[in-house]
């Protein structure tokens, strides 16, 4: 299963990895890594080979890892595999495995593939030589290789031959590798104490607070003239009950209570609650769920937040601050250590 503390780890080494990319293409020829005109991918665009290392990346490799990320949308199931995907959250177009080859490859999408790569291999390598990094214990290959053995039937068309099926397995090794590491070696030793806490309370007590919040009731009908016809009826004393009797929404059994949320935190068809007063009644108003109807039960005003309160928060920020610095500290090293050539500029 995806926890969230997976879920964070996962995106931050993704977005660690396009960092690395293009710090890559800055530190090596002073260019950025992708194009910025919009246009097809061409023969030339295509015709490269980039050693990282000892590692040869070729653009066979690139367009075999491409169809393997195109192909995931066709199964219905995101399981363990689909977390390990080389976009994180992306929704590409699916395509049948015959109609992929006649398919020109989405220039961004085949970069951030080939940035996915050129970084895995990269940092792969790297943490390789780190002797306080049990890289040969079992147990850290235990997930992947269950990944490996659910996607080789899932994606069997694409994984028939024994290639395939280990150019599979090292992909998604490797991603959990990197994501283990990230986490025991460089995320672990992370801790916020109370006086940085404390300190970084009191330099912005002005970003801690709970902003003005609302309480309203709402019934919500499917159709405008029976929305109508109960708005006609509405009013302060019998609005619950009204609620519970004809409105379609989830919260309808609770006499249509919603809240308390700050403006924002709900579709905008809420956002007239923050101008009425308390009592008062709004509709009929018009949104994808139907048509709605508002009462404002009361208004919450801004509070600043004391620093227990803030404090959770501050933790969070903080120690999300140093894991990105570690992470940039740690590219850097792999990129000074490891010597990066491709036969064409990016």
């Amino acid at each position: 299963m995806l926890t969230k503390k997976r879920l964070f780890f996962l995106v931050t080494l993704v977005g660690c990895f396009l960092f690395g990319a293009y710090y890559w293409k800055i530190h090596h020829t002073g260019a950025f890594f992708w194009r910025s005109e919009e246009g097809e991918l061409t023969a030339e665009d295509l015709d490269f080979t980039v050693n990282v290392g000892e590692y040869l990346v070729t653009r066979e490799e690139v367009e075999w890892e491409y169809k393997l990320y195109m192909a995931q949308i066709a199964e219905p199931e995101a399981g363990s595999f689909a977390e390990s995907k080389p976009l994180e959250g992306e929704k590409p177009t699916a395509m049948p495995d015959s109609a992929a080859k006649d398919q020109k490859p989405i220039l961004e999408l085949y970069n951030k593939i080939l940035a996915d790569l050129i970084e895995r291999k990269l940092l792969y390598q790297f943490l390789s030589n780190d002797e306080k990094f049990t890289l040969r214990e079992p147990s850290r290959y235990t997930v992947c290789l269950q990944d490996w053995a659910d996607a080789t039937k899932r994606l069997a068309s694409l994984v028939k031959s024994e290639k395939d099926r280990e150019h599979l397995k090292s992909m998604l090794c490797e991603k959990a590798i990197l994501t283990q590491y990230v986490n025991d070696r460089l995320n672990a030793p992370i801790t916020v104490g109370d006086d940085e806490a404390r300190a970084y309370y009191n330099a912005h007590k002005a970003d801690f607070f709970e902003p003005t919040r609302v309480v309203v009731r709402q019934i919500v009908l499917g159709d405008e003239d029976e929305a109508k016809k109960i708005r006609a009826r509405v009013n302060s004393q019998n609005f619950a009950r009204l609620a519970e009797e004809v409105s379609i929404a989830p919260e309808a059994k609770k006499g249509g209570i919603l809240g308390p949320f700050a403006k924002g935190d709900m579709p905008s068809v809420f956002d007239i609650a923050f101008e009425m007063q308390p009592g008062s009644i709004q509709g009929i108003l018009k949104s994808t769920y139907g048509f709605h109807i508002l009462m404002l039960e009361k208004k919450l005003p801004r509070v600043d937040l004391s620093f227990e309160a803030a404090k959770p928060k501050i933790t969070k920020e903080l120690t999300q601050k140093r894991q990105e610095e570690e992470y940039k500290k740690w590219v850097e090293s792999a990129l000074n250590t490891i010597p990066i050539k491709s036969s064409r500029a990016f």
